[in-house]
Order: C-alpha cells, then sequence, then structure tokens
C-alpha cells in the first residue's frame, strides 16, 4: 500500500447519495491528498461531470431508487474522468458485471469495492493509477466500399498475415493463424472490423474466402520445406461451409502439395452449426480427407455444446473474451478451467486466444490448455517476416543451412 504521507494531486467525485458515507469517503479521500466533490444524484452527478475537471469518479451503484450505472453515459467524451471506482453492497458477481457494462461503454475501472470502504481498500487503487491512466482514443475509421475491397483484393493490398499459435509447454510454435490485413495506397492502414463487414455485408465472402485459403495455403507450402509441423488456421463462416467450398479445399490442397492435416479450417459458431445436415456431412468429409477442424470463438456463439456434440472438431479455441479476463475475473478463470478440462476430456487439443501477459500463459498452462495465441508472443506478420518469428521461437527447421535461401 501507498505511504499515506505522500500528498497526490487530482479532483475525485464521489457519487453517494447516503450522507454518511458520503462524509466517511469525503474524509478517506481527503486524507489521501485529493481534491474532493460530491453529487448525491444522477441529475447533480451529470452537473458536476459537465462542470468540472473530474480525474476520478468514485461511484456508489445504488443512488435511492436511481441506478448508479445511467451515470456511465456521462463518462464518456475528450473530458471524460480518467478512471472509475465501483463501491457498492452487491455481491461481487454483480459488481463484476457492472465493471463489465462500464468497459462496454469505454470507461476505464480502476477497481471495484464492496461496502464498508477501507482506507487501506481506496488509497490501493487511488493512489497507484498513473497520471497518464487509461483514455479511450477515438480511431479515424475509413469507409470503403464494395469497390474498394474488391480492387484491394484484385491488386493485392489485402494480404493475409499470420499469428502464430504456441505450445505452452515447450514454447515452440506449431502452427499459424492466417488474418487478413489492408495496407491500402489510399486509405492506409485498414482495420479488418472496417472492411470485413463490408465483404460480408456485399455478397465478397466466398471470393475472400477462397483468396485466403489459396494464398495461406501458397505459404504454407513454401514455408513447409524448412518447418514441416508448422500447419496453418483459416476462418471460414457456416454460411460457406458446402460442397463448393470441399471441393475448392481439396483442389488447393492437391494444387500447393500441402497435406490436409497442415490444414486447419477455424469455423466460427452460428445458432445453424450444430443443426445443419449438411455442414455436419460437409465437415465429416473433409476430416475424413484429413483437414482440421477448430470450433472457433468457443463459449460465445450460439450452439457450443451441440456443436461439439454433432460435429468431428478436433481443436477447440478459447475466446478472448475469458482469456483476457482470466487474471482477474474469477468467473472467467472458472469457465475457462472448466472448458480446458471439457476439452481435454474429449480429446480435443484446446487453443486459447488473446493471451498477452505472462501470468495468463503460465495459469492457462497449469490448467492443461495445449496451445496459446496473442501479442505475448507475436502479432499477425507478413509472410516473408514469418521466418525470423519461428526461429525466434525455437521452432525447429529441417534444414537450419537452407533458411538463408528463403
Amino acid at each position: 500500500m501507498r505511504d499515506l504521507g505522500v500528498v497526490t494531486h487530482g479532483t475525485v467525485l464521489i457519487i453517494e447519495d447516503d450522507p454518511v458515507q458520503s462524509k466517511v469517503l469525503q474524509s478517506m479521500t481527503t486524507k489521501l491528498g485529493f481534491d474532493v466533490c460530491t453529487a448525491a444524484s444522477l441529475n447533480e452527478a451529470r452537473e458536476r461531470l459537465g462542470t468540472l475537471a473530474i480525474d476520478t469518479v468514485l461511484l456508489d451503484l445504488r443512488l435511492g431508487n436511481e441506478a448508479g450505472l445511467d451515470v456511465l453515459r456521462s463518462m464518456r467524451g475528450k473530458a471524460a474522468p480518467r478512471s472509475l471506482i465501483l463501491t457498492s453492497g452487491c455481491d461481487e458477481r454483480t459488481r463484476t458485471a457492472a465493471v463489465r457494462l462500464a468497459h462496454a461503454y469505454g470507461v476505464h475501472v480502476a477497481g471495484s469495492l464492496g461496502k464498508p470502504v477501507t482506507l487501506g481498500q481506496l488509497s490501493d487503487l487511488l493512489c497507484t493509477m498513473p497520471a497518464c491512466a487509461w483514455k479511450p482514443t477515438p480511431r479515424e475509421v475509413p469507409r470503403v466500399t464494395r469497390a474498394d475491397v474488391a480492387a484491394a483484393l484484385e491488386g493485392g493490398h489485402i494480404r493475409p498475415h499470420f499469428q502464430p499459435k504456441v505450445c505452452l509447454a515447450s514454447g515452440g510454435i506449431t502452427g499459424v493463424e492466417a488474418l487478413a490485413r489492408w495496407r491500402s495506397p489510399l486509405f492506409g492502414n485498414v482495420p479488418p472490423d472496417v472492411f470485413i463487414p463490408v465483404i460480408e455485408a456485399e455478397g465478397l465472402s466466398r471470393k475472400f474466402t477462397h483468396f485466403m485459403l489459396r494464398e495461406s495455403l501458397r505459404a504454407c507450402a513454401a514455408w513447409r520445406h524448412f518447418f514441416p509441423d508448422v500447419s496453418v488456421a483459416v476462418n471460414v463462416s457456416p454460411a460457406l461451409v458446402d460442397q463448393e467450398l470441399m471441393t475448392q479445399v481439396i483442389a488447393l490442397l492437391h494444387e500447393t502439395h500441402v497435406p490436409a492435416e497442415s490444414l486447419i479450417l477455424e469455423i466460427t459458431e452460428t445458432s445453424a452449426l450444430g443443426c445443419s445436415i449438411q455442414i455436419n456431412d460437409v465437415l465429416t468429409r473433409l476430416r475424413i480427407f484429413g483437414v482440421q477442424l477448430s470450433i472457433d470463438d468457443f463459449g460465445t456463439g450460439h450452439s457450443s455444446l451441440a456443436s461439439l456434440f454433432r460435429l468431428p472438431f478436433n481443436e477447440l479455441k478459447l475466446d478472448r473474451l475469458f482469456t483476457a479476463n482470466a487474471d482477474r475475473d474469477q468467473d472467467a478463470e472458472r469457465i475457462l478451467r472448466a472448458v480446458v478440462a471439457m476439452a481435454n476430456e474429449m480429446g480435443l487439443r484446446c487453443v486459447a486466444e488473446g493471451v498477452e501477459t505472462e501470468a495468463v500463459r503460465h495459469r492457462l498452462a497449469r490448467m492443461g490448455c495445449s496451445l496459446g495465441q496473442g501479442w505475448l508472443w507475436s502479432p499477425a506478420v507478413a509472410e516473408e517476416e514469418l521466418i525470423n518469428v519461428l526461429n525466434a521461437a525455437g521452432t525447429r527447421p529441417r534444414d537450419p543451412h537452407e533458411l538463408k535461401k528463403i
């Protein structure tokens, strides 16, 4: 805990309708060296936020007949407070849900405290907050059309980049996921969350998926000469899982001379995934052919267990929603532990997405998770950079002396 004799700077807005609790919080916050202002209702809180420079908001979730959460909409924008601390007599799971909601609104939450709040707890949250605490930064999003995307595909401006999938036990790279990246001469770097919706809405999904499969398998064929055990995973929408997709996949595997087991199709969950006879038929045939199947974003779709029950998946990808919060959210950790145990019981390879810290990596390894993927090891990199990433990770090439020829 921080030395309470150190004077800090900043203004804290205490939003609390109970006058006794308000005075107690005022006394503690002032003792910690902060300027204090108060509000006992939502209207007062909105007025303070609109007229004063507030650094931190200390918010009671229950304000008489009003919901403290309603103030979150007033905590956005350029002049928004740097951070929020929630206080409540609610149970821990309810407070955690409130934290998640605040994050969804783009509000940084330093922490949540059950009542009664102690001086030590408040000091740990207020006095360890950096001066440059997180603020949502507005992003200028380019507006692209169907013609822009189609031209980018034809002109080679959209390319697959590859993010490694790392063995949590050994640290070696066993495969990569192909992720589309667009570097436009006109728009600059266009984020996937901008151009992928255009692809889906404008009927370009099949063309785009065929492009990603072709280019990813071509790249895999090149690195397989030196790293034969490194597979490639390509995302496929369930809406495209039909006879045409199967024909394309088999033809591309023959064309590139990539073994079927080196290709993983990552299928995102939808309501139709677990109950469509056509999808079941095609995926079963592909699995018999040797192609690996991964159920993507597990736990956030419509019919996770039904999909696992009916379809021949051999890999399960844990969604980053749970992975990223595993070290600070007990519910996220419990879900991860249960899903990893289920995957191991079913003989499924388990991949955790969104791994960004060593703490999360070690936690997943202790749970028995097989692989991790995330910025802890590498972002998605261009094909020409991948060899360096594979070497740095200690992935064993077939002939190290030949790497200079790539």
